[in-house]
């Protein structure tokens, strides 16, 4: 390799390096935000040690809760028709696509394992979800070959000083390598395919990886950040800064208190002075910046303090309409995963001599939205006047317990007691007529 070469060789492999630090710097602060993980760290450089002994930081996480109702699609899972084998073995799987969706929400893009777990009872699938890895393409840009990622190693050992472990797939091998890329343990594992799924919180542009919520976390921060100064602020107000005129500033006085006198040199005199802030003016700029990351990603925030009636079912609908239309494009994405999924299971369960189908039929249960009485009653009977449904499925639809026939002696026995009411009031009614008027 000539000099010119080999320096660009070098220049690649930093600027790839570098890159790649950056973004895992990224993610570890956007998942640090989504479990309130020591998020005070992120803000201590902008105050000084002093303010800590007035004031401990603050630490909110609507990050998580941002995130998670942004993510609809295995709010209430998935209905997948295969074959009774395929249910047992991906029993667990609608639990971990929920936070496989959860993740791929915040940090942009996420790897999937498909791992066939035949230690348990019952074999199954199991879904591991891997945030900080590396792909490596030939001529697609978007189809990974292969995929690099750091092992997590066993924390119980915290003086353990074992050296950093990868491991890496392709759709041949595996490869098990320490941080100085001595091989371990490789071994073909026989599936054909790349056991991952590459899923991303929107298309990808010009980039395999898509950037995460970022601007839910900067207002996170942000918030944080006001609301600490604004504590500090508080604290102030309250019990003020205490000053001294006319004394040397090497002289030092005993902290007072209501049953102690101060001694002041002559000529010397005391006071305290409290800042005028416009407390409820950073409050409506915490509930703006709040609000407006909300809007942006298409979400509805309604503080405490605005009251008001509960909206209806579809006041709701329409109020999220935004989000909603988003819930639409989401859909065409993880129908694509989910047949990305099985492709990948199919390849896996033939090596295990397990066959499944060559087709996946898969039906996403939409969410539905909240329903005022007075909502659900019309629905009701608009269901029940159309013939959409009869007495029986509506009562099993409102307590999903009863079967059938107790459904059906429910409704006949409330058809009884409501007759014996009728034939009473009738009763009463010949025993005691109307009188007339005089």
């Amino acid at each position: 390799m000539s000099l010119p070469e080999q320096i660009i060789q070098e220049s690649v492999a930093d600027y790839k390096l570098a890159i790649a630090k950056a973004r895992r710097n990224e993610i570890r602060k956007l998942i640090d935000y989504y479990t309130g993980t020591e998020t005070q760290r992120y803000i201590d450089e902008y105050f000084s040690a002093d303010a800590f002994r007035e004031n401990p930081l603050y630490n909110a996480n609507f990050t998580k809760r941002f995130i998670n109702k942004m993510s609809r699609i295995y709010t209430v899972g998935a209905s997948r028709s295969v074959n009774d084998s395929y249910a047992t073995l991906t029993r667990k799987k609608d639990a971990r696509m929920k936070h496989v969706e959860r993740m791929t929400r915040l940090v942009g893009t996420v790897a999937t394992q498909v791992i066939y777990r035949d230690d348990l009872e019952k074999p199954c699938f199991d879904y591991r979800p891997v945030y900080y890895f590396d792909v490596h393409m030939h001529d697609n840009p978007f189809n990974p070959v292969a995929i690099t990622y750091p092992i997590l190693m066993n924390v119980d050992d915290i003086g353990s000083t074992e050296k950093l472990q990868y491991a890496y797939w392709d759709a041949e091998r595996y490869i098990h390598y320490n941080e100085d890329g001595v091989i371990m343990n490789e071994y073909e594992h026989g599936y054909g395919v790349i056991p991952f799924v590459f899923t991303h919180r929107e298309e990808q542009v010009d980039s395999f990886f898509v950037e995460g919520a970022n601007d839910i976390v900067s207002c996170n921060e942000q918030v944080n950040i006001t609301m600490t100064e604004l504590q500090l602020g508080l604290r102030f107000q309250m019990f003020g800064q205490p000053f001294i005129t006319g004394m040397y500033g090497d002289k030092k006085l005993e902290r007072a208190g209501s049953d102690t006198i101060l001694d002041l040199p002559e000529g010397a005199t005391f006071g305290i002075a409290a800042p005028e802030g416009d407390i409820q003016a950073v409050i409506e700029s915490v509930k703006f910046q709040l609000d407006l990351v909300a809007q942006n990603n298409h979400l509805y925030v309604q503080f405490a303090q605005d009251g008001g009636e509960t909206p209806s079912g579809i006041a709701l609908k329409i109020k999220d309409l935004e989000r909603f239309e988003d819930y639409q494009d989401d859909l065409d994405l993880w129908t694509m995963y989910e047949h990305d999924l099985y492709d990948v299971e199919k390849a896996i369960a033939s090596y295990n001599n397990i066959a499944l189908p060559s087709e996946l039929s898969l039906d996403f249960n939409e969410p539905e939205y909240p329903k005022t009485v007075q909502d659900q009653i019309l629905m009701d009977e608009h269901r029940l006047k159309h013939h959409m449904v009869d007495e029986i499925g509506l009562l099993m639809e409102s307590n999903q317990d009863l079967s059938e026939e107790q459904a059906k002696a429910t409704i006949q026995k409330n058809r009884e007691a409501m007759a014996d009411e009728h034939l009473q009031a009738m009763s009463t009614q010949e025993e005691y007529p109307p009188q007339e008027e005089e």
